[in-house]
């Protein structure tokens, strides 16, 4: 399908550019088009086929209901069975605007538009554009968010069009959205009135008109949700996302802590960060500047600013090629509540916070188990008590081709007997997909043993990394096998190992240090 972009003033002023857009939607095309909340695809609300196509261009499940746009409240009464008094109180002052209600549909409304529910969710956008659109069109307009099913909507034409194009028949360009996450949903029929899906009208702005309003604390386990925004995992990027939860500094902290882990491992970071917060990752950007970005949402104390940028700073992760990203989360008041439910939708419900003490789990791999990676488990022991004494380590070996309970090689024991350490109780182990998952990062001897894990088990592929590699470079390369070889390639060996796990252990401090305001650096110095 040919898609056309029109361009039009974001004012609504251009009315000659709008008649053939609402054309295309009355004869029951699709048209993406700006709200003051997000970009919407809309169809004739009134057409079951051209609903239908709705569902088909976003890959969105049918039983997901839409939101009927008009662009007057009179536009209501023929979509309904009646319109309560709390109702036209709600319309009076908050629309036009970001407030979509929950109605006793009529007969006249299809069911698909509802996913066979009784109800219709109704609201009349406060955007110039939207509004005429509709209005020329002389139909209500069913539109979802204009984006693939499960993305971060679209703020802007641009990333409509990177999801919609050839797939619908126009896209209008009006500039960006002003709020940035869409419509509050509130269910009016009940004794108490209940937000169904926290939006661009606050929780607070509800209360001062109604009184009493509660939140909805889930969703049906069965049949279709009342609202759009309930049921399934939306506004995901690619990448996985991690909320990261606690005071602000908690929160940096934690994210510090986590990106170092997938930093080491030579991955792609996104950090989406408050204006308070952006200090506190500058040194990791400095590092890393090719593998870490730090996007600014915006000031804690400035909800709206963090709205507006919200899902632009998650389609950013897609534009960098991000392998996890880390959001902090901004308190819950006002438009608050939004944004922690759209990072929550995106998360799938990932949480991190500050543990009462930080702690590393590290995974040390090579072939037998017998040689490399018990020496490296023991030297990793001993030189993390004295280079990250205030971080917690947790550390084991395995082997890719290990039979279990073997011991270690008497030259293995010998190599760090010299240095006081002891590996008479060792007993091999093959590696597993569960020591890969309990583990936050995996070191392995050679690149050919990353190669055997990650194809073994991709999903983890993002944890796994050479010495040499964690080490930046302070091994050069492979820690050659000692097996068979004597006792001086384990003495080697040994030495190589010592080189590379001090340089891991010393990285992983210096980047570390600034996890609880750099206090443990004082303490250790005695100031």
């Amino acid at each position: 399908m040919e898609t056309k972009i029109v361009k039009v003033d974001p004012f609504g002023r251009d009315e000659s550019a709008l008649i053939p857009c609402a054309e295309v939607l009355r004869r029951g095309g699709l048209v993406a088009f700006p709200t003051e909340t997000v970009y919407g695809l809309g169809a004739n609300a009134l057409m079951p086929e051209a609903v239908g196509r709705i569902f088909e261009a976003k890959g969105r499940p049918q039983d997901n209901p839409l939101i009927v746009h008009v662009s007057k409240p009179e536009a209501v009464a023929p979509l309904v069975r009646e319109i309560s008094e709390a109702a036209i109180r709600l319309m009076e002052v908050f629309w036009p605007g970001p407030l979509t209600l929950l109605f006793a549909k009529s007969d006249l409304v299809p069911p698909i538009v509802t996913a066979g529910l009784p109800t219709v969710a109704i609201r009349m956008p406060d955007h110039p554009v939207a509004q005429r659109l509709i209005d020329l069109a002389g139909v209500p307009v069913a539109a979802p968010s204009a984006n693939l099913s499960g993305r971060p909507s679209p703020t802007t034409f641009e990333d409509t069009l990177a999801d919609l194009q050839g797939r619908v028949d126009v896209i209008v360009d009006g500039g960006p959205s002003g709020i940035g996450v869409e419509s509050t949903v509130l269910d009016i029929s009940g004794p108490v009135p209940k937000v169904l899906r926290p939006g661009g009208l606050s929780l607070e702005d509800l209360r001062s008109v109604l009184g009493e309003v509660e939140v909805a604390s889930g969703v049906p386990t069965q049949g279709p949700p009342p609202s759009p925004g309930m049921k399934y995992r939306h506004y995901a990027p690619k990448a996985p996302v991690y909320l990261v939860v606690g005071s602000p500094g908690e929160q940096a902290a934690v994210a510090r802590f986590h990106a170092v882990r997938y930093l080491l491992a030579g991955k792609r970071v996104l950090i989406l960060a408050s204006s308070e917060n952006l200090h506190a990752y500058a040194d990791l950007a400095d590092r890393w500047p090719d593998s870490l970005a730090v996007l600014e949402l915006g000031p804690r104390e400035d909800l709206a600013r963090v709205a507006s940028r919200l899902f632009s700073g998650l389609r950013h992760g897609d534009e960098i090629g991000a392998d996890v990203i880390f959001a902090e989360s901004f308190p819950d008041k006002g438009l608050g509540l939004a944004i922690q439910n759209r990072l929550a939708r995106a998360s799938g419900g990932r949480t991190l916070k500050l543990p009462g003490r930080p702690e590393m789990k590290i995974l040390l791999v090579c072939s037998g188990n017998t040689c490399r990676s018990p020496m490296a488990e023991a030297l990793l022991r001993h030189i993390w008590q004295t280079e990250c004494p205030d971080i917690g380590l947790r550390v084991m070996s395995r082997g890719t081709a290990a039979a279990d309970d073997m011991p270690a090689t008497q030259e293995a024991m010998r190599a760090v007997a010299n240095l006081g350490l002891d590996l008479s109780g060792h007993k091999s182990r093959m590696v597993s997909e569960a020591d890969l998952s309990w583990a936050d990062l995996v070191i392995t001897m050679t690149k050919a043993h990353k190669s055997t894990l990650i194809e073994r088990y991709p999903s983890y592929a993002g944890k796994v990394v050479t010495l040499s590699e964690a080490s930046g470079g302070a091994v050069a390369g492979d820690v050659s096998d000692p097996f068979g070889l004597g006792q001086q390639a384990y003495f080697r060996a040994r030495d190589e190992l010592e080189v590379g796990l001090r340089a891991v252990c010393e990285r992983i401090e210096r980047v570390m240090s600034n996890l609880d305001g750099g206090k443990h650096n004082e303490d250790r110095s005695g100031k």
